[in-house]
């Protein structure tokens, strides 16, 4: 009768290990996937966000609106989401000019803007045309 020679398998401690190792690596990949969609998510936001006070800040100056001093707050829809506009409009030494300071927060709760632009509006008398 032919003698069986013995196989050799992993045992369950280097199954065990083995396992251990991959599960390591994996959610070292997780969490670096996770980390680039959010990274991804908030350049988005903050994209969106500059559009939104650009568009605020041309607005103005496209239909030539003069605005008075102070702080307003607006509700902007863009992208299809909400977006907080706050803007702290100051006088100049130029009585001409006035400085608009835009800040685009993601919601009301938010303390720190995702945006903040800075314009300069000009009222400047109007010039009849030449004929």
């Amino acid at each position: 009768m032919p003698v069986l020679k013995q196989q050799r398998g992993f045992t369950l401690i280097e199954i065990v290990i083995a396992l251990l190792v991959i599960s390591i690596a994996l959610a070292a990949v997780i969490s670096t996937t996770t980390n680039t969609v959010d990274g991804g998510a908030h350049i988005r936001n903050k994209t969106i966000a500059l559009w939104v006070a650009q568009n605020y800040i041309n607005d103005i100056v496209i239909h030539k609106k003069w605005p008075d001093t102070g702080e307003a707050k607006e509700a902007v829809t863009m992208n299809n989401r909400a977006w907080l506009v706050r803007t702290d409009i100051t006088a100049t030494a130029n009585t001409n000019m006035r400085r608009m300071d835009v800040r685009v927060f993601f919601n009301s709760r938010d303390t720190e803007p995702l945006v903040s632009l800075t314009a300069y509006i000009n009222h400047l008398p109007q010039i009849p045309p030449r004929l």
